[in-house]
């Protein structure tokens, strides 16, 4: 028991010697709200920064629709079914610039009277997300500050079609929310310090503007013939995107194109953290009436790894190779 007595009081003086917000005493500055620390008078803690869009390297707003067509085959035991698939791209920034954290720091200095005040960023227990359009809302969460600086979300076939759609007619608006919960300490009825958590919410709203930025809106049809040779391949994996098989860890793609001598092989990885796309290039072209050959291996989060067997394309210039297998079709579910 005096083990037990003294363990607890160990970690009731080391719990309050930590610095800690006051959920209680807080202050705006600068348009940001700010609390003080339960200990320390020099100390404050910032909330979290508003989310805005973020920007890409061409100036260009960071966000993109991309739409993809095709038409169901044998081998994949879809055939005649017309596929669309959606993914919705959004950038996200929440920096700070150095001189309005200055401007922070001169005014709680001059306010307050405190000398070298330490601005820190208030801790976040938990994180909920919600991107709303029309009557559609598409949710995720994490136990920590949202970290991500990207949003990509997969649609499906009526999401797809009606995103495009009313982008097409004109400026279409979309809305980010977050709901994060800020941690601290607040003082109880009998004086003392307990945990606490107070809520803090934002909303981005986002334009989807074709006419404006056309370079970020695409509608691909996969599986197409091509006009003339090629000289690399465009394949497509939404396995992960769409989280189809929790078990899977990777899926490699090996691609073979025919020559005189060994047929020339090239291969790419897609991940949970890699694109849905991504293009092979080869060193030759090949005429349109020689197919290639396409051989898959799954690994798995246990160790894991099947591998498929070599499969026959004819001179296909986009390549999807996401396992589809546990989709029904819309039309006879709704019978």
């Amino acid at each position: 028991m005096r083990i037990v007595f003294f363990l607890g009081m160990v970690l009731f003086l080391t719990c309050n010697a930590l610095a800690s917000p006051d959920l209680g005493n807080y202050r705006d500055v600068e348009g940001i709200r700010i609390f003080s620390d339960h200990l320390k008078n020099n100390q404050f803690y910032l909330t979290p920064s508003l989310p805005v869009l973020g920007t890409r390297i061409d100036t260009l707003p960071d966000v993109s629709l991309e739409i993809y067509r095709y038409l169901g085959r044998k081998g994949t035991g879809d055939s005649g079914k017309f596929w669309v698939k959606g993914v919705l791209t959004i950038g996200i920034q929440r920096e700070r610039e150095k001189a309005l954290i200055k401007q922070i720091k001169k005014a709680l200095s001059k306010t307050l009277a405190v000398k070298n005040p330490k601005l820190m960023s208030i801790p976040v227990t938990k994180t909920k997300g919600k991107l709303l359009f029309a009557d559609k809302t598409i949710e995720w969460s994490q136990g920590s500050r949202w970290s991500g600086k990207r949003i990509t979300v997969p649609l499906d076939s009526t999401m797809s079609e009606l995103l495009w759609d009313a982008v097409q007619a004109g400026q279409t608006l979309i809305s980010v929310e977050m709901a994060e919960s800020l941690s601290g300490v607040r003082k109880n009825n009998d004086n003392h310090w307990e945990a606490d958590e107070v809520p803090f919410s934002s909303t981005l709203p986002v334009e989807l503007d074709m006419k404006a930025f056309p370079s970020l809106f695409s509608r691909t049809d996969i599986g197409g013939r091509m006009v003339r040779g090629y000289t690399g391949i465009d394949i497509f994996c939404f396995d992960f995107l769409e989280h189809l098989d929790e078990t899977l860890y990777s899926k490699i793609v090996e691609v073979a194109i025919p020559t005189p001598k060994k047929p020339l092989v090239e291969s790419v990885t897609f991940r949970k953290d890699s694109d849905c796309r991504t293009r092979i290039d080869f060193k030759l072209a090949k005429d349109l009436d020689i197919a290639y050959k396409v051989r898959i291996t799954r690994v798995f989060l246990d160790g894991r790894s099947e591998k498929g067997p070599w499969i026959m394309r004819p001179g296909e210039a986009m390549l999807d190779i996401t396992d589809y297998k546990n989709e029904t079709d819309d039309k006879s579910s709704e019978e």
